[in-house]
């Protein structure tokens, strides 16, 4: 009898330090979560890729908080995604900061970065919301590089053409063109002489000038008694 009471009793004090265990659990949970060392942000995202609940939020780059919960929101504008932060508060948010869905390296765990704001702004209260900016989706990336690869194909297409007209244009041309070039080098050459003379015409006459000048800078009063002539 004696040992069934024994057991008794143990059992009864492993069960009381269970409930208090979990009681301490449930009350640190909510301690972390809404206590006086936290305050609540939330943002809304048109897209969101790869947050969930418990990923990390980050203030210039430091980590902060974390992701409490993600919601969607319908309303008469489409199905927006709610994120519900918890931030430590000797970390204070501007009401300016921006909200923007990071990565972690290349192949890292998405989070929450929020931008520090201006100097100005004030720091936000707890339950405010925070602007946001979408993130590029891989599915527009790759839609622009489809455009753009075919905007570059069609360009390359026209030079092509282009340069295939310019051969045609040179190809049919091509006695015209010889015809110029050997009428130009039959006037160069019948007329040899007279631009070799008018060559020398010119150097001579650069000679004379600069002789004029020098005498002109060295005696300047020439030019009076010339007038006076």
């Amino acid at each position: 009898m004696k040992k069934v009471n024994l057991e008794f009793k143990v059992g009864l004090l492993l069960l009381f330090i269970a409930i208090a265990i979990g009681a301490g659990m449930i009350f640190w949970a909510k301690t972390n979560k809404t206590g006086k060392d936290t305050y609540e942000l939330k943002t809304y995202f048109n897209f969101a890729g790869g947050i969930k609940a418990n990923s990390v939020v980050a203030l210039s780059g430091i980590e902060v908080g974390k992701v409490d919960q993600v919601n969607f929101i319908y309303d008469d504008k489409g199905t927006k995604v709610e994120i519900v932060m918890s931030v430590d508060k000797k970390a204070k948010v501007r009401t300016d900061s921006i909200a923007f869905v990071g990565t972690a390296g290349f192949i890292g765990d998405t989070f929450i970065g929020l931008t520090p704001g201006s100097a100005g702004s004030a720091f936000c209260e707890s339950g405010e919301i925070i602007t946001s900016e979408d993130p590029i989706q891989m599915k527009e990336l790759m839609k622009k590089a489809d455009a753009i690869a075919s905007k570059l194909d069609d360009t390359l297409v026209d030079v092509k053409n282009l340069a295939a007209n310019l051969n045609q244009v040179v190809a049919e041309n091509k006695e015209k063109v010889s015809s110029i070039l050997k009428n130009v080098d039959g006037a160069v050459a019948d007329n040899r002489t007279r631009l070799d003379s008018i060559m020398k015409n010119l150097e001579s006459t650069t000679v004379n000038f600069n002789e004029f000048s020098a005498e002109i800078k060295a005696h300047p009063w020439k030019l009076l008694m010339k007038g006076k002539e």
